[in-house]
C-alpha cells in the first residue's frame, strides 16, 4: 500500500518539476536560452538569489530525489530478490 501512495507522489512531483520547469524556460526563450545563455541566468548576472519558482523547483528537485530513496527502499523491500 505503501509503495502505491510513493509511486503516485513520485508521478504528481514528477509532473510539477517538468511543468516548472518549462515555465521557467520561457524568461530566457530566445533560440540562446536553449542552449543555456541567458543574460540573467549567468554566474555574475543581475540577478541576484532566486525568485519564488525557481525556489519551488529547488524543493521539488529535492522531494523528487528523497522520494526516489524512498521508493527504491520500499520497493526493494516489499519485492526482495532471494
Amino acid at each position: 500500500m505503501l509503495s502505491y501512495f510513493l509511486i503516485a507522489l513520485h508521478t504528481i512531483i514528477s509532473v510539477a518539476l517538468v511543468i516548472l520547469v518549462l515555465m521557467q524556460m520561457t524568461k530566457a526563450s530566445e533560440l540562446g536560452g536553449a542552449f543555456g545563455s541567458g543574460g540573467t541566468h549567468t554566474m555574475f548576472g543581475r540577478k541576484k538569489g532566486l525568485d519564488t519558482p525557481g525556489k519551488i523547483t529547488v524543493w521539488l528537485s529535492v522531494a523528487f530525489m528523497v522520494n526516489s530513496v524512498l521508493l527504491a527502499y520500499v520497493i526493494s523491500r516489499a519485492f526482495p530478490l532471494s
